[in-house]
């Protein structure tokens, strides 16, 4: 069985090399142009996780010192703790200042955990 998977994994590697062997080069760009993207908060905020009662599970993030600047515009978070990953978004107020967002399902804390917050249109 063993040296089907690795006639297999052969095959297709193969099939991929002589593919990539046929692609013309040329300066061409790839993309759709450039933009400039600027910041509404210079000086960044401060996330601090919900717990939901004595127990470990983190339900959300209360984020704070938003700049007035970022103002209708989307906070995105995102919780993993290496098994189980939710996110959950809010529209920053008119003045900035704080948001809490509660994630689509709650996740259990492990040291390590990581969070990711973002602010969009």
């Amino acid at each position: 069985m063993a040296a089907v998977g690795a006639a297999t994994v052969a095959l297709v590697l193969s099939v991929v090399v002589g593919h990539a062997t046929s692609l013309s080069t040329g300066t061409g760009s790839l993309g759709a142009g450039k933009a400039t993207v600027s910041r509404c908060d210079s000086d960044g905020f401060t996330v601090v996780p919900t717990v939901v009662g004595t127990a470990t599970t983190v339900s959300g993030v209360a984020v704070s010192g938003i700049a007035s600047g970022c103002a209708g515009q989307t906070l995105s978070a995102a919780v993993n703790n290496g098994t189980t990953s939710s996110t959950g978004s809010a529209v920053v107020p008119v003045g900035g200042g704080s948001v809490s967002i509660t994630f689509a399902a709650a996740v259990t804390g492990t040291q390590g955990m990581q969070f990711d917050v973002a602010i969009g249109s």
